[in-house]
């Protein structure tokens, strides 16, 4: 009881400065800021209703002074059947500076009375006598249904189809691509974002696409939905972005690209009790049920166009944008010495269609096969890089000479022109190699010969008899190892030669090659991050083994998932028991990445164990 007096009289001391403010010299300056950025931005909970229901149009004011009540401008056959405002007031000062920010809100109850299409607003509001208006908003009033279906309710779950349409108009995967035409070997760029009303609980991926058809390359793989506020046709939603795909077509013609599938659990909401209740579907009672669905993409076509004829006969399928360049150490060398000669191809596209440049000549050079080396980055939404081509090369003559130009062709898709770009002529100083001598010995009489053999020393002394050294040489099973090395040698030099070019030329063989070394060391690093309770833990482990999979079975580790590795695996005869253990190590990898909430703490080292025992066991099975 004491106080309560003083909180009255210090909230009132409050007020009072505050107003004493608003209405000094800094009031005034608020004002006019006011007054320049008033706003006004209409939504609708639906753009698709059918005729009788209602929906609710929400006009937010943005500005200074009193907002008049919005002028509606209504197209026939829609009946305003509520309404009600409510404002708000924020005030902050920061550095000295005090701005002020006050939303006025007019929420209106239609009712539509005839199907079609039609276009609502856009929305006037009269403040301090000047005109805002709104931007238009499409509506759709059908008789009967809705969209066709996006979404599907859990197994033995019943679902009207009323509670459908409205999971469908509230929550959906929408599949994007920056072109729908595009040349072979040209890339697509694709993008998956979620759009949602509710407060999604236990996110987790279904069904990945396989990219068949395409090379894909992953520019972004969300770990946890960062969502962001966007406004789709008048309506507001929650927005996050799921996957980003760098896609490279392998074919001409029509192609497809499958759906992608996220898994969730959505409120059930409870019907409104009054035409004046706000949208509510991002309310989320914690204690309430939930209902498990499966939302999934939309198909989507992309036409692919053959490259054009008239190929230079360097042209071996690069397309993008590249650039090329040489070098060479040493550039002072002598005859017959090896000189390490660098090409490196630079630029935007898919460098691993980028073959090996081709030398303008060969003349006075001995070049050998080169070893090549990629490094892809990502700029701007474009993938691309450096590859680097490292070649050894024997000059042959003497002198100031020049390693000629290399040349580079591929198809521009910009220009929609073949290009071809060239090196710079490389010099090097190349002196002559040694060379044995023989000196000239001149005519000795006999009597200088009996003197120099008298001072020679000669190796072995004058002997009439030698002395048995033992058995034949030949016969030696030691003397014919040593003949059966050359061959050996010559066998192993041919098999790793046709190893390497194997491993360039056949991409599987490559791939699986690499699997289990790549693995491991994913398994190391994760093996860190588990010791420094690292949240990339379940995104290293997830990457190690869907990778591993893609490299064995060569398919693309992009659309690598629990349900798409159980159907590979079964096709390939791998028991039942190994199969349902990948399919939970992908599960809790998933659920750990967008609800960590869910994952007991003590999972993640019993998690690992099972993932490095199960690489151990797939090794000798696929």
């Amino acid at each position: 009881m004491v106080r309560r007096p003083v909180g009255i009289f210090y909230s009132a001391w409050w007020m009072g400065f505050l107003w004493l403010l608003l209405n000094s010299g800094m009031g005034g300056v608020c004002a006019e800021v006011w007054a320049d950025e008033v706003n006004v931005q209409a939504s609708v909970d639906r753009t698709r209703v059918r005729v009788g229901d209602t929906f609710t149009l929400t006009v937010s004011v943005q500005g200074e002074g009193q907002a008049n009540t919005p002028e509606l401008d209504l197209p026939n056959g829609f009946n305003v059947v509520g309404s009600a405002s409510s404002s708000s007031t924020s005030i902050s000062i920061v550095n000295g500076q005090m701005s002020t920010a006050r939303t006025t809100s007019f929420v209106f109850s239609l009712e539509p009375t005839q199907q079609g299409a039609f276009t609502l607003g856009p929305v006037r509001v009269v403040s301090n006598g000047k005109t805002y208006k709104s931007a238009p908003i499409r509506m759709e009033v059908v008789a009967g249904g809705g969209a066709p279906q996006r979404t599907r309710p859990a197994p033995g779950q019943n679902v009207s189809s009323e509670d459908l349409r409205q999971i469908e108009e509230n929550l959906y995967i929408l599949a994007e691509t920056d072109k729908k035409q595009a040349y072979v070997g040209e890339q697509v760029t694709l993008t998956y974002t979620l759009y949602t009303r509710f407060n999604l609980q236990n996110v987790h991926y279904g069904k990945q696409p396989t990219f068949t058809g395409f090379w894909a390359e992953t520019i972004f793989d969300a770990q946890r939905l960062d969502q962001r506020r966007e406004i789709v046709d008048g309506r507001a939603f929650n927005a996050a972005r799921l996957k980003e795909v760098a896609l490279f077509p392998t074919s001409q013609g029509r192609q497809s690209l499958e759906q992608l599938e996220m898994v969730c659990d959505i409120p059930v909401q409870s019907r409104r009790r009054s035409v004046f209740d706000r949208d509510d579907f991002f309310s989320f009672d914690p204690f309430g049920q939930s209902r498990q669905v499966t939302v999934r993409s939309e198909d989507i076509g992309l036409d692919v166009l053959p490259l054009p004829p008239g190929a230079p006969s360097e042209f071996s399928g690069a397309v993008g944008q590249f650039q090329i360049s040489a070098s060479a150490t040493p550039v002072q060398v002598r005859q017959g010495d090896p000189v390490s000669l660098k090409i490196a191809v630079s630029g935007t596209g898919n460098l691993g269609a980028v073959s090996q440049p081709v030398p303008a000549s060969e003349d006075g050079f001995k070049l050998y096969d080169p070893k090549a080396s990629v490094e892809t980055e990502t700029r701007n939404g474009r993938v691309g890089g450096r590859k680097l081509f490292e070649y050894v090369v024997i000059p042959q003559v003497a002198g100031k000479i020049e390693i000629p130009a290399f040349r580079l062709a591929y198809f521009d898709p910009n220009l929609k022109r073949y290009r071809t770009v060239e090196t710079e002529a490389v010099s090097l100083v190349v002196t002559p190699g040694e060379t044995e001598q023989v000196a000239a010995v001149p005519a000795l009489s006999r009597q200088e010969v009996q003197v120099l053999g008298k001072d020679i020393r000669h190796i072995k002394p004058d002997l009439n008899v030698l002395e048995d050294q033992g058995g034949v040489l030949y016969r030696d099973w030691r003397f014919l190892l040593l003949q059966l090395m050359p061959i050996l040698g010559f066998l192993g030099a041919f098999v790793f030669k046709r190893h390497r070019e194997r491993l360039v030329g056949d991409v599987a063989y490559a791939r699986r090659r690499r699997a289990s070394s790549d693995a491991r060391k994913r398994l190391s690093e994760a093996r860190r991050m588990l010791k420094e309770d690292d949240d990339g833990f379940y995104v290293e482990l997830n990457a190690a083994l869907a990778r591993f999979l893609a490299d064995r079975l060569n398919v693309a580790a992009a659309g690598m998932t629990g349900e798409s590795a159980a159907r590979i695996l079964g096709d390939k005869g791998v028991s039942a028991p190994i199969i349902s253990e990948v399919t939970k190590v992908f599960q809790e990898c998933d659920l750990a990445r967008f609800a960590p909430g869910q994952v007991a703490a003590g999972a993640r080292t019993e998690l690992y164990k099972t993932a490095e025992r199960l690489l151990g066991e797939l090794e000798g099975r696929v």
